[in-house]
């Protein structure tokens, strides 16, 4: 693991950003916006986006940190992001004279008086002048270069953008961003599930998931077999021992988390995995849940984090016995996901993910190509760790393919 990343200077790390892909960096580059320069920002469809991978309506609220950017005027801001593949790729201004072109078009237009253009690749001095003459000349008010460093340097030093792109945490030396017991366990936790860390796609239910943990300190993953709960909750536990400094505690049951649960240590991350049985609803379990759920509380109250994963027909079941209008944090909606909600171009990333760091010959590859699209939209739409499956729609199809897409 700590041979994915270059360190360049002292404290400063350069992240192996061109393993990603595209949109997954995509994903990055607006997280770095929402996370890292605190703006809310709209990003667009992989096709017909105009010269816009991203825009951003409004005025620029100057950031606090000192690393942020500041003094840029009034939008509209357009977002654009250039990811190369190629390690230690130069970025050269021929490369961009299509979005020369769009540029003209967006500002006649009115969509665009700051232009942020984020790469991956390294960025020349005489290199980022030329581009921000040209953007000038296109009519661009307020053109900002930024290249892959700077994007490694975000990264090591904002552990927030960390947690909502948490696939960070597979490119780089790990040592250089997090202290010893952060770095322990993420290493353990990692190497424990190096396929879901490799794979993982930041799905809307994961943001949901990593907010409730922040600001409520609890969560319930609800979701049918194989969609995904206990590699979010694994993600969760890498993001809490950065975060938080948590030491990660795979509890089995509700006296368990109570037993281990130490008043006197608050960073503590408890994942408890079908909370309330495995393949069929046990009382017992929600029993005991009905029983400890006041420790349980107390200790989310003061600084321990909770994860719990549930089959949904398992919780429903068990839901009625929990009392949960005496506990309301079972009950809020922005603590409960549905890992099930998935878009339909978050699924073909996840299916796009799997299959780009499979090892299927490149002839298995080209069959499978006019059945892929069809495989997104399998209602429902199935993965277990490395393994992406089909659910018992699609192989009703006679457009799907007829076996499973394995790594």
């Amino acid at each position: 693991m700590n041979s994915a990343a270059e360190v360049v200077a002292v404290g400063s790390p350069r992240f192996t950003l061109h393993t990603l892909g595209w949109r997954a960096f995509q994903d990055l580059c607006v997280a770095v916006l929402r996370e890292v320069w605190g703006q809310s920002v709209q990003a667009f469809a992989d096709s017909n986006d105009g010269g816009r991978d991203g825009a951003f309506y409004g005025t620029w609220q100057s950031p606090t940190d000192p690393s942020g950017v500041r003094d840029i005027p009034p939008g509209p801001f357009v977002l654009q992001c250039k990811h190369t593949k190629k390690a230690d790729a130069t970025l050269a201004p021929s490369e961009l004279e299509d979005e020369f072109d769009k540029v003209s078009a967006l500002v006649d237009r009115g969509l665009c008086g700051t232009y942020v253009l984020l790469t991956n690749a390294r960025v020349t001095g005489t290199s980022e002048e030329e581009i921000r003459r040209r953007l000038r000349t296109s009519g661009v008010a307020h053109p900002l270069v930024l290249d892959g460093q700077w994007l490694s340097d975000m990264i090591a030093t904002h552990r927030g953008l960390r947690m909502f792109v948490p696939r960070v945490y597979g490119l780089g030396d790990l040592s250089q961003i997090l202290d010893e017991r952060a770095y322990t366990q993420a290493s353990v936790l990692m190497a424990s599930a190096p396929e879901q860390v490799a794979t993982f796609v930041v799905t809307g239910a994961y943001r949901k998931a990593a907010r409730a943990l922040r600001d409520h300190g609890f969560v319930l993953l609800l979701g049918n077999p194989a969609v995904g709960k206990s590699v979010i909750a694994l993600m969760l536990a890498i993001s809490a021992a950065d975060n938080w400094g948590c030491a990660a505690i795979k509890a089995r049951t509700s006296e368990e988390l109570v037993q281990r649960w130490n008043p006197h240590e608050g960073d503590q991350f408890f994942w408890l995995d079908d909370a309330f049985g495995a393949v069929r609803h046990e009382e017992r379990l929600t029993h005991a849940w009905a029983r400890d759920l006041p420790h349980v509380m107390s200790a989310v109250k003061n600084g321990a984090r909770v994860v719990m994963t549930s089959r949904s027909y398992i919780y429903n079941e068990a839901r009625p016995l929990l009392k949960t209008y005496a506990y309301p944090r079972l009950h809020e909606p922005h603590v409960t996901v549905d890992v099930t909600d998935l878009t339909r171009e978050e699924r073909q990333q996840i299916l796009y993910n799997h299959l780009a760091a499979g090892d299927q010959p490149q002839d298995v590859r080209a069959q499978m190509k006019p059945h892929l699209e069809a495989a997104s939209d399998a209602a429902p739409f199935l993965w277990c760790g490395g393994v992406w499956r089909r659910g018992p729609a699609a192989a009703a199809s006679a457009d799907a393919p007829q076996h499973g897409l394995h790594r």
